[in-house]
């Protein structure tokens, strides 16, 4: 049994103010581990159900303008390996102090026995469509993710890889979040795994490959996977990738950090691969 210790997060807004702009609520902050006072990078904070929002920057900090309609609304500050920190916008003012302490998890050891695996591919591998077109990830301050619904069977398999067919090339890198969720028929719900996979990669045609080896995440049944677009400074152009018009796969999307789930009236040419057992011996 592995024993996930408690964490404690502290999230300081600091010179939050609240500029009266013909209503608009402007916030300035920074967001800190409690623990190690280290600065967060990359949290989500937004408004849920609305496609209003921001992430917080390398260095932690972060800007947002909330409009006057919005004004009475909830902030939330979200991050994966961390509970989620709601307050009042009314109530954020300056040099807010914020704890947040997560319940000790106690994760159960995977152990698998199958003499022999094959590592298969699951979810939309073609990119050779016959009707198809480019879709990009076109909102720079906040991010853009994309999902796909994996299904597995009842056995748990380990889940090697997450891969995206990038359409064209871009001069600079491009930073990812790999994300998995659970999923309740219609929608992703809550994660299924709790740790943070970022990675950086530049971006070329062809397969773009997030190598998840190291992280032993065992999967089965249906779940939902997801990439995560992480806006860069300073803006450049979006990251473009294939889309499919048909297919038998179910993708979701959503602009915002705390925003809903919705389901384009594509594909994404989006897949995993894991090791299975082998029934072909």
């Amino acid at each position: 049994m592995k024993l996930r210790g408690e964490i404690l997060i502290q999230i300081i807004l600091f010179t939050t103010t609240f500029t009266l702009v013909h209503g608009q609520v402007s916030i300035h902050g920074i967001v800190r581990d409690s623990v190690s006072n280290e600065k967060l990078s990359y949290v989500n904070i937004g408004i849920r159900h609305e496609n209003l929002g921001t992430i917080s920057l390398r260095d932690g900090s972060f800007n947002l303008t909330i409009p006057a309609e919005d004004k009475a609304d909830t902030l939330t500050f979200s991050m994966v390996g961390y509970n989620d920190y709601k307050s009042a916008i009314q109530d954020l003012g300056n040099n807010v102090n914020i704890k947040l302490k997560q319940k000790t998890e106690q994760l159960a050891e995977v152990i698998i026995k199958s003499p022999l695996l094959v590592e298969k591919k699951f979810g939309e591998s073609n990119y050779h469509a016959l009707v198809q077109f480019t879709d990009g990830s076109t909102n720079q301050k906040d991010i853009f993710e994309i999902a796909q619904l994996i299904r597995l069977d009842t056995t748990l398999s380990k889940v090697t890889s997450v891969n995206l067919y990038i359409s064209a090339a871009r001069a600079d890198s491009g930073t990812f979040r790999i994300n998995f969720y659970n999923y309740d028929g219609k929608h992703p719900t809550t994660r299924s795994y709790d740790k943070n996979i970022t990675q950086t990669h530049a971006i070329t045609k062809g397969w773009l490959t997030f190598d998840l080896k190291q992280y032993n995440i065992y999967m089965k049944g249906d779940f939902v996977v997801a990439i995560e677009f992480i806006p860069n400074q300073p803006v450049n152009k979006p990251i473009n990738y294939n889309v499919k018009v048909v297919g038998s796969t179910k993708s979701f999307y959503r602009a915002s950090s705390q925003g809903d789930w919705r389901l384009p009236p594509h594909h994404y040419v989006l897949y995993v691969t894991a090791l299975v057992g082998n029934t072909s011996k």
